[in-house]
């Protein structure tokens, strides 16, 4: 790995961070409110380093573990950058967690956003309308970098396939449909009823799938019938494959219908609606809630409408839609529908396989693409890795005091980046919200891309043991 090309690159995002982090001092003009330079002292510091890095060493060609490590280093960076605007209002640890929750548009939060000035509730949002679209599509777009490390940086911020035959062409078409739809979202919102300046935080965080809202009783404040029927549509958005809706706007409708991550999707709502739905019913309005709630967890959303906290059944319906996720290609999280897609037929592929004899070829196939045996091994792989970080992650919850199905419903919300909680995040112990900035982190870059940081690290420092022994 060229250390100098990354931290290059790395200098490039931490620039563009720094600019981005001025947009919010529009939002204070505009309300009159005095924490704009909270805004510029942000700016500033990111600004400043991340010139130093680009100034200071050199960009070359980089390889895809490369652009891990810059994605990987790219989000704990801007995380902490990000979160020097809220220092006014929170202690550090949850100024961070606030801000790893926005980059990472998951939505556990540890504020009343009620008791924050617009800006800062801006800010909320937009951060995760930036990690919606992902730091190095932003860089893509306005830099772009040489020969194959567009490809690279492109792969490492986990969107599978290209839309354009070129990368170039690819981010801007991704760029222009998450800004059609983010305006369109502000518009629906504002003529279903929804507050301009809260239809505006609404939409960032809808098509980011990311979960924050300007209220502290979430979607539910609003108690409005078509609010959340445009909230549920946006949410679809936002959990359906840049790859799918670019077919979409070129009128290629097939291409959604015949997908197969489509029909999982629709297949999973269908059948989770009556469960969750009959769990709701001391709620009051049990298939609303239902409704709203299985797009809510199954697209990564974490937007709520309940006062109280979901019944046990309840949750661990909720667990399971936030475990498989959306689509690989979107901004929701979880497992994402073509591995869980995947490993589903592979057990029947399996049963299959080890019936006939051992030379028969058997081929694995989700919808028309057959998976090959390293892809099922990756992704295996994947799986085994999602789910040991969770249980580990769940025993730290639990070992501070929480439920199992509590801490369970904790941890699946934060690597799910679903923000859905059962708990008081504000209240709980440090150590407990480490975990969660953990998991929220390892969720929105799928885990590979800070195992082989730590393997680069590794590889440094016992490379320079050597050396000095």
């Amino acid at each position: 790995m060229d250390s100098r090309s990354v931290l290059s690159h790395l200098g490039v995002i931490l620039e563009i961070t720094g600019i981005l982090t001025l947009v919010p001092v529009l939002v204070s003009r505009i309300f009159n409110e005095d924490v704009h330079m909270l805004f510029f002292i942000a700016a500033v510091c990111s600004f400043s380093i991340g010139l130093i890095l680009d100034r200071r060493f050199e960009k070359r060609e980089i390889d895809l573990s490369s652009a891990m490590v810059i994605s990987a280093l790219s989000f704990v960076l801007i995380s902490v950058f990000g979160s020097l605007p809220y220092l006014a209002y929170l202690n550090p640890l949850d100024a961070v967690f606030e801000s790893v929750s926005g980059f990472t548009t998951t939505g556990l939060t540890v504020v009343n956003p009620e008791n924050l000035p617009h800006t800062l509730v801006f800010w909320r949002s937009f951060t995760q309308w930036i990690g919606g679209i992902g730091i190095l599509v932003i860089f893509l777009l306005l830099v772009g970098s040489p020969g194959m490390s567009s490809y690279y940086l492109y792969r490492a911020e986990g969107i599978p396939e290209k839309i354009e035959a070129s990368i170039k062409n690819s981010v801007k078409r991704i760029f222009t449909i998450y800004t059609i739809y983010t305006i369109a979202g502000i518009v629906l919102l504002a003529a279903a009823g929804m507050p301009l300046f809260d239809s505006c935080i609404t939409a960032f965080s809808s098509v980011s799938t990311g979960g924050f809202t300007a209220r502290d009783g979430s979607i539910g404040a609003y108690a409005n019938p078509m609010i959340e029927v445009v909230v549920i549509f946006l949410m679809v958005l936002g959990g359906t494959s840049f790859f799918v809706h670019d077919k979409i706007l070129r009128k290629k409708f097939r291409g959604y219908v015949s997908n197969p991550e489509t029909k999982l999707f629709w297949f999973i709502i269908l059948i989770s609606l009556i469960p969750l739905s009959l769990s709701f019913a001391y709620t009051g309005s049990a298939v609303r809630d239902g409704v709203f709630h299985s797009f809510s967890a199954l697209t990564t959303t974490g937007f709520t409408t309940l006062t109280d906290t979901p019944s046990d059944v309840s949750q661990v319906f909720l667990v399971i839609l936030m475990i498989v996720g959306g689509y690989a290609g979107s901004t929701a999280g979880g497992l994402k529908l073509v591995r869980s897609g995947i490993i589903a037929k592979s057990l029947a592929w399996l049963g299959k396989k080890i019936s006939l004899p051992p030379e028969a070829v058997v081929p694995l196939k989700f919808g028309d693409r057959t998976v090959r045996n390293d892809e099922l091994n990756i992704i295996s792989m994947f799986l085994i890795l999602y789910f040991l970080v969770m249980f580990v992650s769940a025993l730290v919850i639990i070992s501070l005091g929480y439920s199992p199905i509590n801490a369970l419903f904790q941890v699946a919300s934060a690597e799910g980046t679903v923000g859905l909680s059962v708990t008081d995040t504000a209240a709980m112990h440090w150590s407990g919200k480490i975990v969660l900035m953990a998991d929220m982190l390892l969720g929105r870059l799928e885990i590979i891309p800070f195992l082989v940081l730590a393997y680069v690290l590794y590889r440094q420092i016992t490379g320079r043991e050597r050396e000095s022994a």
